[in-house]
């Protein structure tokens, strides 16, 4: 009897208990996250403008003697670039290319120096401080020219050299970014003749700039 009365009650909870489990909620099976597009993967173009001051070092030498001048001149600088980046977690790496006008210059005992343009080929590196907020350094080289008129002479020194800075970008969206950027161009030209008395005029352009970017990333 004892042992009926206790198979009586073990199959009533059994049967309670199965009839509880069926009264439960149903949890909804766990979704993976939507992907999100890296805003830092890719091909990019974009728009800059800033403004930049720049020494110019001039060497003028004629009939054996030499005399040198230092100048100061600034200005806005504007233009485009367009680079390739590609991230490896944290970590950002990319080659960038850009090309700016200058408004650079300065007039000095009639003497007009100007830094009409400038372009640069670096490579980014740079680490993400946050998903979509990228610190990076860059460096790379640089070419332009430098203009000179004045006293009846005209002459126009190619260089190249090395430009190097830093910045951050903020992603707004996985294809809009803005940003902030400094960067330093050094050029050295080449020595090139005026046509007076077989003169020639040699320059350096040291240029520091502070620019704000707006890229596109396809």
């Amino acid at each position: 009897m004892m042992q009926k009365v206790v198979l009586g009650t073990v199959a009533t909870i059994l049967v309670a208990g199965s009839a509880s489990a069926a009264d439960l909620p149903v949890k909804a099976p766990l979704q993976a996250p939507a992907f999100l597009a890296s805003p830092w993967d890719g091909l990019y173009i974009g728009g800059n403008v800033g403004f930049g001051s720049t020494d110019f070092n001039t060497t003028a030498r004629v009939l054996g003697a030499s005399a040198a001048t230092s100048v100061t001149g600034s200005g806005v600088v504007g233009g485009v670039q367009a680079g390739y980046n590609k991230q490896f977690g944290t970590f950002v790496l990319g080659l960038e290319t850009d090309f700016d006008g200058t408004s650079i210059s300065n007039t000095t005992d009639g003497v007009s120096t100007k830094l009409p343009w400038f372009g640069t080929t670096r490579v980014r590196a740079g680490f993400l401080l946050t998903p979509v907020l990228l610190f990076y350094g860059t460096g790379g080289v640089a070419y332009g020219h430098v203009e000179q008129s004045g006293l009846g002479v005209s002459v126009t020194t190619p260089g190249v050299g090395w430009a190097a800075g830093g910045g951050l970008q903020y992603a707004l969206t996985p294809q809009w970014s803005i940003g902030a950027e400094y960067l330093h161009v050094d050029l050295d030209t080449g020595s090139a003749n005026t046509n007076i008395l077989g003169a020639s005029v040699s320059s350096k352009a040291t240029t520091d700039l502070g620019r704000a970017t707006l890229n596109y990333k396809f």
